[in-house]
């Protein structure tokens, strides 16, 4: 869970909380890779499938692997947006998470300098 949302509030705990907008990228890439396969594997099922052939055969594929890449193109520039949209985010407003480690760091090389 994102360490950044530190309110006493329940919306912590739900879903869209839970991954941040990188982690939300990897999701929708492995989607893309997902209907990838699938669109390959419904391909090979209608062209091996007895009971079609000819005409039907190629509308029934141009169809469903139309629908299946679409499908597949969408996620991909979904996650080409969380993409663009996270370095958005860190450039403009880093996360506070690094910033407290990068303060206790400071603060622990202080105590070794000290020493």
């Amino acid at each position: 869970m994102s360490k950044c949302c530190k309110g006493k509030c329940w919306c912590k705990f739900l879903p869209h909380n839970w991954l941040c907008l990188k982690g939300l990228y990897v999701v929708f890439v492995a989607l893309f890779y997902l209907a990838l396969v699938f669109a390959i594997y419904m391909a090979i099922q209608i062209i091996t499938y007895p009971m079609i052939s000819g005409k039907e055969m190629w509308i029934t594929l141009g169809i469903v692997e139309a629908q299946v890449l679409g499908t597949a193109l969408g996620l991909l520039t979904i996650a080409k947006v969380l993409k663009v949209l996270a370095k958005i985010k860190h450039a403009v407003a880093p996360c506070c998470c690094n910033e407290e480690k990068a303060k206790e760091a400071k603060k622990e090389t202080k105590k070794e300098e000290t020493k």
